[in-house]
């Protein structure tokens, strides 16, 4: 619980520095495919606490997933070890603390965030 209480005051990166990380090319890409059981988890958590973003018009998309409860980091680690596959191989998930502006409190939240991918497309 201790790590908790830091949580709220302290706010926590990992490095998002993409150097020295192995690129797909996007032959590569193109073949990344997510079986159908994954996609119907896909869609469960799009409704929930999931989005898709595209950077670009042009470019792919991608998961972007993240907790607010850190009493649900057993269904966060579940979800990320669904999708880990799909994120880069050194991927550590981000832990912060978010500010909600409306009612002034404060809240961890824990997200990963997986590779823009062409498999997510469809779901934007």
């Amino acid at each position: 619980m201790l790590w908790m209480s830091a949580c709220l005051h302290l706010l926590f990166y990992a490095a998002r520095s993409t150097l020295g990380v192995l690129r797909l090319s996007w032959a590569q890409r193109a073949l990344v495919t997510m079986p159908d059981d994954l996609q119907e988890v896909l869609v469960g958590i799009l409704l929930g606490d999931a989005h898709i973003s595209r950077r670009t018009s042009t470019a792919n998309s991608r998961l972007i997933y993240a907790q607010t409860a850190v009493a649900h980091k057993e269904y966060f680690d579940y979800v990320y070890d669904l999708f880990r596959y799909l994120c880069v191989s050194d991927y550590i998930p981000q832990l912060k603390t978010v500010r909600d502006n409306r009612t002034n409190k404060i809240y961890s939240a824990i997200s990963f965030t997986i590779m823009q991918l062409p498999c997510f497309n469809a779901f934007k």
